[in-house]
């Protein structure tokens, strides 16, 4: 987990509090393909829930120092709102955790494997354009643009990827009850890669303001 110590005391703190809300993010995704690549195994929700919770905590600390700071290189309302876009995919991820350990006996011998390095490469991605942020006004549009194209191309990876196996799920080789349940699943693996694409798009909008 971040460490907010290092956040305490410095002029920079919405971009430190970004960046640990990125983080913690991606940390939501890492222990999620911790358990995909061992579905077999009963887990728990704790670390989903300390994750998102962790997140939640930072959002609140962003709000407060909104209305104790005045910003004058980031707008408010962008903070806000990328704030918001980046609490979304911890807050997915627990719900797909919640999911997974219901049907974990119906759907314990799917391989994840794919949809695991889609997370990996759009948090991972998301982490560095919030990053990113800190040298706005450094001709940081074009780094901005080819960042965000590459997350674009995750999700574009994603999309087909859960028409693959809607489409093998739907073939009529399954039982229902599997269908109906990693149906479930994996759209809401699809919804984080949204989440992840929707905090891009914002990184990239607030980076355009500011060239």
């Amino acid at each position: 987990m971040f460490s907010l110590q290092k956040l305490l005391g410095k002029d920079d703190k919405f971009f430190a509090l970004l960046e640990a809300s990125a983080e913690e993010a991606r940390a939501s995704v890492q222990a999620l393909n911790r358990v995909l690549a061992k579905p077999g195994e009963v887990t728990s929700l704790k670390e989903f829930h300390a994750a998102k919770e962790a997140d939640k905590r930072l959002t609140e600390q962003i709000n407060e120092a909104l209305v104790r700071t005045f910003v004058s290189q980031l707008e408010r309302e962008d903070i806000e709102v990328l704030s918001a876009a980046l609490y979304k995919i911890p807050k997915t991820v627990e719900k797909f955790a919640e999911r997974f350990i219901v049907s974990a006996q119906i759907v314990k011998d799917t391989d994840f494997t794919r949809q695991a390095a889609l997370l990996d490469a759009a948090t991972r991605q998301v982490v560095e354009m919030v990053k990113l942020l800190r040298y706005l006004g450094a001709g940081r549009l074009d780094q901005a643009k080819e960042m965000n194209t590459k997350l674009q191309q995750v999700e574009g990876e994603a999309d087909e990827l859960i028409l693959d196996v809607l489409r093998d799920l739907y073939s009529g080789r399954h039982d229902a009850t599997r269908v109906m349940a990693l149906k479930d699943l994996y759209e809401l693996l699809e919804k984080v890669i949204d989440r992840c694409r929707d905090a891009g798009n914002v990184v990239t909008h607030i980076v355009l303001k500011n060239s």
